[in-house]
């Protein structure tokens, strides 16, 4: 969400400024009438302000998708991104001035779950404006509120203020979940459409560690790894690494090789013409290679049966290795000097 603001959203600005001052001058009233510390409540308006014009400002306008919401099978998956990361750290200072303003931890805590909840609820109702409602911004967002009513306690105590919720504070907590909890509730079940997570994000740093060790395996120990990329698509959890020699897909957390392609050396030249016998013979030459490569990449595919053998038939003059039928068959090209070049599952 709070990419929108840093990518070139120069109405948003105003937008949050005019929302500002309006929540700021209620919020003086307010402390005002009821004696509220008002450095804290006039944090609170500009932290409402920020987190109302990020989220909800609209990014571009036109046709859109029907009302829907992605869940992320990760919880932590945003945790591993940027705008997960910026989200928390837009959550925290809503959650730490509402307590200081409130002096109602309890009620923070809730607040701090519907303002999400709701937030995303609305993105998901209005895709016209270019928002996407997503369990992974909730998880996020949440923790960022209720970090910083934690760290709201904290300043409470030391101040010897009270943390714990008297009778009014319950009550103010149950009619926070009944006027946000339950329309939440009803129109994610009935209203909005639950879909899969897709994308591309960032990857972790044990994916990181994985992503290395396969490219020295695939394309040897000075290959050098340019990019690494988690895809997630219907389900289907990936890491697409990009390396200076090719790339290779592989899929998480299992590891499982899924495509691999080595860029050739003269991308230009035609591969050599070679006899049929002298093709066969060198694919014999490097049998052994391919075996080994099924074995160590896909264990519970590689088959006990003899693969089929096209001499010459893979990418630029390379032997092709096809293992297995129907849609567990997969192809590995392996150059005459034993280089595997490129390598796919079928299904």
């Amino acid at each position: 969400m709070i990419r929108a603001a840093l990518h070139g959203n120069p109405g948003m600005i105003p937008a949050f400024l005019v929302l500002a001052l309006l929540l700021a001058a209620a919020g003086h009233r307010l402390a005002r009438r009821h004696g509220l510390p008002r450095r804290a409540v006039l944090l609170l308006a500009v932290a409402l302000a920020g987190e109302v014009a990020v989220t909800l400002y609209p990014t571009f306008s036109g046709g859109a998708p029907d009302p829907s919401c992605a869940w992320s099978g990760d919880p932590g998956l945003a945790f591993c991104t940027e705008q997960g990361r910026l989200n928390l750290l837009m959550y925290l200072p809503i959650g730490l001035s509402a307590v200081l303003a409130l002096g109602r931890p309890l009620a923070a805590a809730c607040g701090v779950l519907a303002l999400s909840a709701t937030t995303e609820t609305v993105q998901g109702l209005l895709p016209a404006i270019g928002r996407a409602c997503d369990s992974a911004d909730f998880t996020v967002n949440a923790t960022g509120g209720l970090l910083g009513v934690l760290l709201g306690c904290a300043v409470r105590l030391v101040r010897r203020r009270r943390i714990a919720p008297d009778r009014r504070e319950w009550r103010l907590t149950g009619l926070l979940v009944a006027a946000a909890g339950v329309p939440v509730l009803l129109l994610q079940s009935f209203v909005l459409t639950p879909t899969a997570a897709t994308g591309a994000v960032e990857v972790s740093a044990e994916q990181e560690r994985l992503a290395r060790q396969d490219t020295a395996l695939l394309f040897g120990p000075d290959a050098r790894l340019i990019r690494t990329q988690r895809l997630l698509d219907a389900g289907v959890d990936r890491l697409t690494a990009t390396v200076d020699r090719g790339f290779f897909t592989v899929d998480w957390p299992s590891g499982r090789l899924r495509d691999l392609i080595t860029f050739p050396a003269d991308p230009g030249a035609a591969p050599p013409a070679v006899p049929a016998e002298q093709a066969a013979a060198s694919a014999r030459g490097v049998r052994p290679v391919a075996d080994a490569f099924a074995v160590r990449w896909l264990p519970d595919l590689a088959p006990a049966t003899e693969p089929v053998v096209t001499p010459g038939g893979g990418q630029d003059g390379s032997h092709r290795f096809t293992y297995g039928t129907g849609p567990d068959a997969f192809s590995l090209d392996v150059a005459p000097d034993g280089r595997p070049v490129r390598f796919g599952i079928r299904r």
